[in-house]
């Protein structure tokens, strides 16, 4: 058994012995992208195994209640590698560097960064609960529990929501600002789609979309302070959007509006799996029936290229590459292709990077700010690696040995 194993064994208990309040939706994200139909592939069972242990993290965490205790995070100290598959640690994060965070081990000092040059960093020992973080783009702030932490200092904020377990945060990509999606109710209840910052309060922007057992429901796609766009679809149980909405960041005006083909009955293969890029101008359509993707340019409406055979997982920073992976026509969406991934120009359909022969991507990935590079975690053997992908589509595996990475609602998580 793993350290894997070990850590989501323990959290399933703690919310075994703690259980989450009735239609949250961080349970029925995990079972919607995290759970597969009956004849599940192995492919999918290792890609979602990120997903199933991040949510169980945080069911725990809302549970417990325990990380919305603060205290004073004490100094980091670089630390020598003690094992082979970890390099050596260089110190805190230097101000203004874009990092990945990334789990070396689940704990509150297990929270580590790599630069896209390669450098790792350590985070500052965060005075919570183990737990689910969200980073921001850059790295700079991560949000963990009810608060938001500037990971070189440690120097915290609360979130807009306050104690709210009904509500999932994605960070914009200024790395400041905040896209909230808060359940307003019960089953067949919509959610409210805002905006905000760290210590201020958030603004509403629409009311979109319908919440059902098993089923995410309204979920942010991309997040564009800078674009002033706000992506969010309606996701059913599995992983199939049904819409698609463009929501102007300042009026909450609906800007673009898709609906999809849903299955119409149990065992039907049909269906639409979505990611959007990070600066909102571009939508990956997978369909379930063909095993191939459409990448979609939202300003027009327009199809831009076709993918064949591939599911797309991510885009860059500025959608121009993305994370894919071969994908076999009539398979239910449920089961996610993770085996193989590669870094495509969409553009010119070249292939930028492959991974090692039958690697398997674990679901997390992250777009390097302002660039063409992509992160991500691979498994290629025993361990769980994170790799990143430079804009000269350059790979270098930078850690050997990780839990997860540490991103927000993209890919499979």
């Amino acid at each position: 058994m793993t350290v894997r194993d070990d850590v989501r064994k323990h959290f399933e208990r703690e919310a075994a012995h703690h259980p989450v309040p009735p239609g949250l939706r961080a349970t029925s994200l995990s079972r919607a992208r995290g759970r597969g139909i009956e004849k599940r592939s192995t492919q999918w069972v290792a890609g979602a195994v990120a997903a199933l242990l991040a949510v169980a993290i945080i069911a725990g965490l809302v549970a417990v209640g325990g990380y919305r205790r603060a205290h004073n995070a004490p100094a980091v100290r670089p630390s020598p590698s003690t094992s082979p598959l970890h390099p050596t640690v260089k110190g805190p994060i230097p101000t203004g560097v874009p990092v990945v965070l990334y789990w070396r081990t689940v704990t509150a000092d297990g929270l580590y960064a790599a630069s896209w040059s390669g450098a790792v960093y350590k985070v500052p020992t965060l005075p919570i609960y183990e737990g689910l973080a969200v980073q921001s783009p850059d790295g700079s702030r991560v949000a963990l529990g009810f608060l938001a932490y500037d990971t070189t200092t440690g120097a915290q904020q609360p979130l807009p929501f306050g104690p709210n377990p009904s509500v999932t945060v994605s960070w914009a990509d200024d790395s400041r600002h905040l896209c909230l999606v808060r359940v307003v109710g019960g089953d067949a209840s919509p959610s409210d789609i805002s905006v905000g910052l760290p210590g201020a309060p958030e603004a509403k922007l629409a009311r979109l979309g319908v919440n059902a057992q098993q089923s995410p429901g309204p979920t942010v796609l991309s997040c564009s302070y800078i674009n002033r766009k706000v992506v969010v679809a309606q996701v059913g149980f599995g992983r199939d959007t049904h819409d698609l909405w463009v929501l102007n960041w300042d009026t909450g005006a609906v800007e673009y509006h898709r609906t999809y083909p849903v299955p119409t009955k149990y065992g039907t293969v049909a269906g639409v799996y979505t990611v959007a890029s990070p600066d909102a101008q571009y939508v990956a359509e997978t369909d379930a029936v063909t095993g191939s993707t459409s990448i979609r340019r939202l300003a027009d409406d327009t199809v831009v290229a076709h993918l064949d055979g591939k599911e797309v997982h991510g885009f860059s920073w500025h959608g121009d590459r993305v994370l894919a992976t071969p994908r076999l026509p009539n398979v239910d969406l449920v089961n996610g292709a993770t085996t193989d991934p590669a870094v495509i120009d969409w553009r010119t359909d070249m292939i930028v990077w492959r991974s090692p022969p039958g690697a398997d991507f674990g679901g997390r990935l992250a777009a390097q700010p302002d660039g063409s590079g992509i992160a991500l975690d691979l498994r290629a053997g025993t361990h769980w690696t994170i790799w990143m992908i430079g804009s000269d589509g350059a790979g270098r595996q930078v850690e050997a040995d990780i839990q997860f990475l540490v991103t927000g609602l993209i890919g499979l998580v």
